[in-house]
């Protein structure tokens, strides 16, 4: 955890980087605690023992520092789950999709970081940090897609890229979903009618990947039962 308790620049090259770092650190401990949304520049800043006035002498602002955390965090993400995979036995679609909802529960400001990324963080970035943030991004996909078809063969590379690109959304979408605000908490403590819509997020992302995988296998296997141009071969009497 970073405290610091008074305001003094770096000045040599060493002492810059490592300043950065302590702004990263702290706002990845901030939006831990409390959510992407609820960090401002001035609390990282406070965090870091950086002068608010003094942030852009390492980052643009604080979409840039979220983008940056989300790039490592696409990386980190993917390597780990790709061990994973490797470690595992040909798993079922309910077996793997469990693997995948694991991973991001294991993760969830990823998942809040994915949420954010395409409506605000890629938007208000220097050209070089979204150019960042998607070639991590694509490397990941890449690293995945290959994982998952070794995993499953059943699994083209081309459906673990539909894959990834599918949890990853998923996982975005659900995380905002069951961890709502307090407001939103006690109406569904308190409004059955609400049962419905309070999801939990390691179930809801299980169930919803199963038959997504399990989609994305038939597909395939439904694909090779069609000739080069695509059309079933008429079935022969008697077969």
């Amino acid at each position: 955890m970073i405290e610091r308790t008074s305001f003094v620049r770096a000045r040599t090259p060493a002492n810059k980087e490592r300043r950065s770092r302590d702004l990263l650190d702290a706002a990845h401990h901030l939006a831990e605690t409390g959510g992407v949304r609820t960090v401002t520049l001035t609390a990282i800043a406070e965090k870091a023992g950086v002068h608010v006035s003094g942030v852009r002498r390492y980052f643009d602002s604080r979409e840039e520092i979220f983008l940056r955390l989300a790039t490592t965090a696409w990386s980190e993400w993917a390597e780990d789950l790709s061990l994973q995979l490797d470690r595992s036995e040909a798993p079922d679609p309910a077996r793997l999709a469990l693997i995948v909802a694991r991973s991001f529960e294991a993760r969830p400001l990823f998942c809040d970081l994915l949420g954010h990324a395409a409506v605000s963080l890629e938007r208000q970035v220097p050209a070089a940090c979204v150019l960042a943030y998607k070639l991590a991004a694509l490397d990941a996909v890449s690293l995945l897609s290959d994982a998952f078809h070794r995993a499953t063969p059943a699994l083209s590379p081309e459906a673990g890229r539909d894959l990834v690109a599918s949890a990853t959304a998923l996982a975005a979408a659900f995380h905002q979903y069951a961890h709502p605000d307090t407001t939103l908490a006690q109406l569904y403590a308190t409004e059955a009618r609400l049962a419905p819509a309070h999801i939990d997020f390691e179930p809801a992302m299980t169930s919803s990947l199963t038959a997504l995988i399990t989609g994305l296998i038939a597909t395939r296997q439904g694909q090779s039962d069609l000739p080069a141009h695509g059309i079933p071969h008429p079935q022969r009497s008697g077969d």
